[in-house]
């Protein structure tokens, strides 16, 4: 570890190559030493100890009480190469600085500047012309014939390697023989093994189906079930079957859709893990037509159905910031209309009618929660489903149907902890929602449902989302005019 007083860098000269801004940390302290030297201390990663790195560096910013404040302090890629050669530590992207780093242990990305670890990284292209290092966790394309890889679709796009609706695969050229098919997804969450065992805390606890504690969710008590749709790949029935979850080919994806049991808890969380890591190293494959849908349940009624409408739409352009492109204005996750956004008591049974049937039709003792639904009816396609619990045709669940492809347990994990705040909020905020909803945020939402600790994680990693798929929302963006807000912009409302 590098001493108090040794100055490893000087950063009079700022680097075009900057990465790691060390003003930017969470716990710090920052000593001005005198004659232009500045000692940075931060916490090492799952360690007690502390980094302590002085810099040369021109002081430019004073606070309004008079004391100093680093203005720019940044490492670029050859300074971090030292730090790992000399010390084995390294700051890595979305954990922190880490010890024991060897250099072959990480690899650096060019795209946005940052350090993974090797076991994380995707090599392929970046752009038009460079290949370069990416996370596994971006949301890219791999070519079913050359097994290129891409770091999003416009860049593979940018290679003629285009989607083909028929096989459901990037393709470099044709494919013959594939059938155009638009079957529509044909799950909804249960459990294998609901009645086959008589529950005990060591079955709730493998299966993850009924959890004593909660901690993950910062006590929140709903079920919660997942289905992860893929492109490719198999999993042998044994183990689907052992994990407690359905496989099944429903047409809408070209590969199968695993569906979770009824999950509960830090048991089901743990459980969940298990299930993404066992779809992950089964050689699956993902494309810009799957998804992952959450749905989380309770028992829910017609006041929670207006809260949840008038919430979820003062929501969900920032909630759709955090999505791929993919999601934007699909047609199997659609926003929810202006109008339904102005649901009142006076008016609820006309527009949850008009909600769910997708029709002129009022709620009666013959449209009602013991009322049969189609299973298939294109009302359940918003972003927000709530026909499952508004109708006889389902479980008693919220569907979250909006989220990107994805077999990561962070992602699926971080994402499910949102859709329950949001589920959460509706039911024990509906005066602020009814009365003053425009003044309703993301994070209010967070804080409410997950505490303060939590939701700053997940907060966290929301903006790392709206962060890395921004620049397809902004003037120039494949998507640069699809956002709610956008389209409420050029056309006042959202049909």
């Amino acid at each position: 570890m590098p001493t108090e007083n040794e100055i490893i860098f000087n950063l009079t000269e700022p680097s075009s190559e900057e990465v790691v801004d060390l003003a930017s940390f969470g716990t710090q302290t920052i000593e001005v030493l005198g004659e232009g030297l500045v000692r940075v201390s931060v916490p090492i990663d799952n360690s007690t100890e502390i980094l302590s790195i002085i810099v040369r560096k021109d002081i430019t910013c004073i606070n309004n009480v008079g004391d100093y404040e680093l203005e720019l302090s940044k490492i670029d890629q050859e300074r971090m190469e030292v730090l790992i050669d000399d010390y084995n530590i390294c700051f890595i992207s979305m954990i922190g600085w880490c010890e024991d780093i060897e250099i072959n242990d990480v690899v650096y990305c060019t795209h946005d500047d940052t350090w993974i670890y090797k076991d994380d990284a995707i090599f392929g292209y970046i752009n038009r012309y460079d290949e370069g290092y990416f996370h596994v966790d971006e949301d890219y394309i791999r070519c079913a014939d050359s097994d290129n890889a891409y770091i999003n679709c416009d860049v593979a796009e940018r290679h003629e390697c285009y989607y083909c609706n028929n096989c459901e695969e990037y393709r470099n050229g044709g494919c013959d023989g594939c059938d155009d098919s638009n079957g529509e997804d044909d799950v909804y969450f249960n459990n294998q093994h609901t009645n086959s065992y008589n529950p005990t805390l060591a079955s709730n606890k493998k299966w993850g189906t009924d959890s004593p504690t909660f901690s993950m969710s910062n006590g929140m008590r709903y079920t919660f079930g997942i289905e992860i749709e893929t492109s490719d790949g198999t999993m042998d029935r044994n183990d689907w079957e052992d994990l407690n979850i359905s496989s099944m080919y429903d047409g809408s994806t070209s590969g199968p859709e695993y569906v979770t049991g009824v999950l509960k808890g830090d048991y089901g969380f743990n459980h969940l893990k298990k299930v993404c890591n066992a779809v992950k190293n089964s050689n699956h494959q993902t494309n810009s037509r799957c998804g992952v849908h959450v749905h989380v349940g309770g028992v829910f009624n017609r006041r929670f159905t207006i809260m949840l409408l008038r919430l979820s739409y003062q929501l969900q352009d920032e909630v759709f910031r955090m999505m791929p492109p993919s999601r934007i204005n699909n047609t199997y996750c659609k926003y929810i209309p202006t109008w339904a956004s102005k649901i009142t008591f006076q008016d609820f049974r006309k527009k949850l009618g008009k909600f769910i049937y997708n029709a002129d039709t009022t709620l009666d003792k013959n449209h009602n929660k013991k009322h049969r639904h189609d299973k298939y009816a294109s009302t359940r396609y918003r972003w927000v489903n709530i026909n499952n619990f508004s109708t006889a045709s389902g479980r008693p669940t919220v569907e979250f149907r909006n989220h990107g492809a994805t077999m990561s347990y962070e992602k699926i994990r971080n994402w499910t902890l949102i859709c329950m705040s949001i589920v959460r909020y509706a039911e024990s905020n509906q005066k602020r929602i009814y009365n003053n909803v425009e003044s309703i945020t993301l994070k209010d939402v967070l804080i409410d449902g997950l505490g303060v600790n939590i939701a700053s994680q997940v907060y966290k990693y929301y903006e790392k989302r709206v962060s890395d798929f921004k620049y397809h929302y902004e003037e120039g963006g494949i998507k640069h005019d699809q956002l709610p807000s956008q389209i409420i912009d050029r056309v006042d409302s959202i049909q």
